[in-house]
C-alpha cells in the first residue's frame, strides 16, 4: 500500500519534468521556465540601458550648460573690461595703468553736456576698436568727464568733439602744451569714422620723424 504512494508520487513529479531541468528543481511545481528567465534578463538589460543612456545625456546637457554659461561670462566679461561707457575718467593720468596693459587707447572727449552718442560717434569708437583687436592691437577706450581740468585744458587746444589716440610708451602724466605735436598721440576731430580712428592709431603708433601730421593725408 505504501509502495503505490511512493510510485504514484514519483511518477506524477516525472511527469512534469523538463529535459533541462537540473537536480534538486521541482519540475511539477509552477514557476519560470528557461524562455520566462531570458525575457526578464532582457527586460532588464533593456531597463539599465535606458538609465544609462538618460544618464549620460543629462550628463552631456549639464556640461553644455555649463560651457554655454562660461562663454556668455567670459564675452560680458570682456565687454564690461572694454567698456567705453563707464563712468568717465577724470584725467589723462588715470589712463596709466590701462595703458601699461594695452597697446592704444581711445580717449573720447564729448561736447560738454551733450551725452556720450554725439552723431553715433560711440559705434564709430566701437568698430574701430573691434578692428584692430582683430588684428592683435589691444585697445582700450573711455570718455573724459567733461568737468574735468584735463578737458578744459584739451578742448582749449582742439573743440570737442573728438578723440585723442595715444599708444604705450606716451606720456600721460599730465596735458601736452600742444597735443598735435605730441610723440604718441594722435587727434581726430570732425569726421569721426572708424577709417579716420585707425589712420591716427598708425600715426600715433609711428616716430614723430617718421611720418608726416595725420593733417597732411600722406602717412
Amino acid at each position: 500500500m505504501n509502495n503505490d504512494k511512493v510510485v504514484s508520487s514519483t511518477t506524477k513529479n516525472q511527469a512534469g519534468c523538463t529535459p533541462g531541468c537540473g537536480s534538486g528543481c521541482n519540475c511539477g511545481a509552477s514557476g519560470i521556465g528557461k524562455k520566462g528567465k531570458i525575457i526578464i534578463c532582457l527586460v532588464v538589460a533593456i531597463a539599465a540601458a535606458i538609465v544609462l543612456v538618460n544618464g549620460v545625456m543629462q550628463k552631456a546637457e549639464a556640461q553644455s550648460d555649463l560651457g554655454q554659461s562660461a562663454l556668455k561670462t567670459a564675452t560680458e566679461t570682456n565687454q564690461t573690461d572694454s567698456s567705453l561707457w563707464g563712468d568717465p575718467i577724470e584725467s589723462l593720468a588715470d589712463l596709466s595703468q590701462e595703458a601699461s596693459q594695452k597697446d592704444a587707447i581711445f580717449l573720447y572727449l564729448p561736447i560738454k553736456d551733450q551725452g556720450l552718442d554725439e552723431n553715433n560717434i560711440e559705434k564709430e569708437i566701437q568698430s574701430a576698436a573691434d578692428k584692430a583687436e582683430s588684428k592683435g592691437t589691444m585697445i582700450a577706450f573711455f570718455a573724459l568727464d567733461d568737468s574735468s581740468e584735463d578737458y578744459a585744458q584739451l578742448i582749449s587746444q582742439v573743440p570737442a568733439p573728438f578723440v585723442l589716440v595715444m599708444v604705450k610708451g606716451c606720456n600721460l602724466s599730465a596735458v601736452p602744451a600742444d597735443i598735435s605735436e605730441e610723440e604718441g598721440m594722435s587727434i581726430v576731430s570732425g569726421d569721426i569714422t572708424e577709417e579716420n580712428l585707425l589712420y591716427a592709431l598708425v600715426a600715433a603708433s609711428r616716430p614723430s620723424d617718421g611720418c608726416c601730421k595725420p593733417s597732411d593725408n600722406c602717412c
